[in-house]
């Protein structure tokens, strides 16, 4: 019995990599992610990426799958060393700020355990952060409902859809700050 509870202590206080947000000049993501690599690519509980997301647009009559930034202006990283990250992201050109500061001190909060499962699901490090796009049903009154691909579980989230240009905006929370992105979606069928 003790064995087990020391066990289940050490779980506890293990140091697993967290998600920050940074937010960076919009169009120089890739620089930033570039620079920090530079200081930090030698660690191994080290990950920075901007969420990248397929969506369907019309091109001369035809639905062509395309790549765009999920979340301009921000990137994210998953470290359990922020202090030291964050005396690195001085020096990198195009950085704005590290989202989550207690107010009155030095301490930056990752995002909480709900936010960090929703990175995890629209992008998950098995589809390179890449965003799907989603299948949907359309119901009766133009009810959606999800059949395949991340925003299954996520429908409460959808706050506009826009099915003629196969898309839906969805609100997810960052480090207590409400952010709205657009998901692309394929209408298998829709039902009168």
């Amino acid at each position: 019995m003790i064995c087990v509870l020391a066990y289940i202590k050490e779980l506890s206080y293990s140091k697993t990599p967290m998600y920050y947000v940074i937010h960076v000049e919009t169009g120089k993501e890739d620089k930033v992610i570039d620079e920090i690599k530079r200081y930090k690519d030698h660690e191994d509980t080290f990950e920075v990426f901007t969420p990248l997301m397929k969506q369907l647009r019309k091109y001369k009559g035809e639905w062509k799958e395309v790549t765009i930034k999920c979340f301009p202006g921000y990137i994210f990283v998953q470290t359990d060393e922020i202090k030291q990250l964050f005396k690195d992201l001085v020096y990198v050109e195009g950085y704005t700020r590290l989202l989550g500061r207690e107010r009155g001190s030095e301490n930056y909060l990752p995002l909480n355990e709900e936010e960090s499962r929703v990175i995890d699901i629209l992008c998950s490090e098995e589809n390179d952060r890449i965003v799907e796009i989603s299948d949907i049903v359309i119901e009766e009154g133009d009810k959606i409902r999800v059949v395949a691909g991340p925003l299954m579980g996520l429908e409460g989230s959808i706050v506009k859809r826009d099915f003629h240009k196969r898309k839906v905006r969805v609100r997810i929370s960052f480090a207590g700050r409400g952010i709205e992105t657009d998901v692309g979606i394929n209408i298998i069928t829709k039902i009168d």
